[in-house]
């Protein structure tokens, strides 16, 4: 009984083996994680921030409207979401602009 439990033991480490090492051979040649570009992710994060702001501003308004938020509030917060949205949006063109200049200063170099 020992003897049939080995041989099973073996064809399943045999097969893991003959799957495997196809999967990770290549795995050296490639690197596990990309070096992270900080104004991509400033990029991304203020692309969803803008989202948010922007949510933020309509669920203000259905609010206002349900009477659930006074007019002093609504007019106050939603100069303050208004303020950060366009400051959202100036830092995105500068960085969309950077990324331009950036690709044109490469173009030239080649």
């Amino acid at each position: 009984m020992n003897f049939i439990h080995f041989m099973e033991l073996l064809l399943v480490a045999a097969i893991l083996v003959g799957v495997g090492l196809p999967l990770f051979r290549g795995l050296s040649k490639t690197r596990l994680f990309k070096p992270v570009n900080p104004r991509s992710e400033e990029y991304k994060h203020l692309l969803v921030r803008k989202e948010e702001v922007l949510l933020s501003i309509k669920e203000l308004e259905f609010d206002f409207k349900t009477d659930k938020v006074s007019e002093e509030d609504y007019h106050g917060v939603r100069h303050k979401l208004e303020l950060e949205a366009a400051a959202i949006l100036d830092r995105l063109d500068q960085l969309e602009q950077e990324k331009k200049n950036g690709s044109a200063r490469a173009a030239k170099a080649i």
